[in-house]
């Protein structure tokens, strides 16, 4: 897109962030061959409305500028065939590019982040444009979100946010109880789904040893994949096994998944592991938190169903005991 002061904006496509890769992007009706980057492990995401495991690409991000042909910056970067971005210069007049890429393990790249600048800019200005490029791609989550407090943020700059900075899910302090017990709980949840994955996952929380670590996180990959049988087109599981190698007890275990039914997540269970502390239903009496669920998912549940549910979750009320206080008299 065009910006102001002589420049040309390109974003990535799809996610912008190289740290979440979503399989809607695997295999696009392009005709072109699907690419698969390999996976350094598995990590639990809360989304606004989900929670979801996901494989971490072994990627890391490169950044830098150099000089090439004007001829080659068009209204839109995607198309060589569209019309040059500026007018004023020849096809053979060099002009500045900054240029983010995401390099696979594998050697593959892709680009990320482009910024155009016109040949008159110096090079000392166009190296504090890389700088600037590299400060803006490396915020945070918690910097994203504390600079939507310092304006009056819409609720696309929200949306944006929650798109591209990833809320990854982390073995809290154990001292923090009601994050810590929310976290076994969510884990709880998903191994409805993976739950070989999801022991790995916790014994990874557990290994403190680097390189012990990383050949966990290995495995939970080859996990993921395994318990993914269901969900995986033949042209998905071929792209995999060329960047990420399974095993043959784990090609077993896709066997085995493929042969059982398609494992199912109780709603309930997820609505009560991603909400517990949003929503605050641990300040709920059973009989609340039924009817709460009710109007959430259209689901029945009698109080002590609930109250069971939530226990095998360990999840623990903080609502005193006896009936709630009536409220005071004006």
């Amino acid at each position: 897109m065009r910006n102001g002061g002589g420049q040309v904006w390109s974003r990535p496509r799809g996610e912008s962030k190289a740290d979440v890769w979503c399989f809607s992007n695997m295999s696009q009706p392009t005709g072109k061959a699907i690419y698969i980057p390999p996976f350094a492990g598995v990590r639990l995401i809360e989304y606004r409305d989900r929670l979801q495991l996901v494989p971490i690409p072994d990627v890391k991000e490169v950044y830098g500028y150099g000089k090439i042909k004007a001829s080659h910056v068009t209204v839109n970067i995607a198309d060589p065939n569209s019309e040059p971005f500026w007018d004023d210069l020849g096809p053979d007049d060099e002009v500045w590019a900054v240029i983010q890429w995401f390099v696979f393990a594998d050697g593959y790249r892709e680009f990320g982040k482009r910024c155009f600048l016109r040949p008159e800019c110096s090079e000392d200005h166009v190296q504090k444009r890389m700088e600037k490029m590299q400060l803006d791609c490396g915020l945070s989550r918690e910097q994203a979100l504390t600079m939507l407090h310092l304006y009056e943020s819409s609720q696309e700059d929200r949306d944006f946010v929650e798109d591209n900075f990833p809320n990854y899910q982390f073995e809290p302090d154990p001292k923090k109880l009601d994050e810590y017990d929310l976290y076994h709980a969510r884990l709880k949840v998903m191994a409805e789904l993976s739950p070989k994955t999801v022991e790995l996952l916790k014994i990874a929380d557990a290994t403190k040893d680097p390189e012990k670590r990383r050949y966990v996180e290995r495995e939970a990959v080859q996990s993921y994949f395994a318990e993914l049988a269901h969900y995986l087109t033949e042209d998905e599981v071929l792209a995999w096994q060329k960047s990420n190698p399974v095993g043959t007890g784990w090609m077993c275990e896709f066997g085995e998944v493929m042969r059982e039914p398609r494992r199912t997540m109780s709603p309930v269970n997820h609505e009560l592991a991603l909400n517990w502390l949003h929503e605050q239903y641990n300040l709920l009496t059973e009989k609340q938190l039924s009817l709460s669920i009710w109007q959430r998912l259209l689901i029945w549940l009698t109080p002590s169903a609930i109250k069971k549910r939530r226990e095998r979750l360990g999840l623990t009320t903080k609502r005193p005991p006896g009936p709630p206080p009536k409220p005071e008299s004006q």
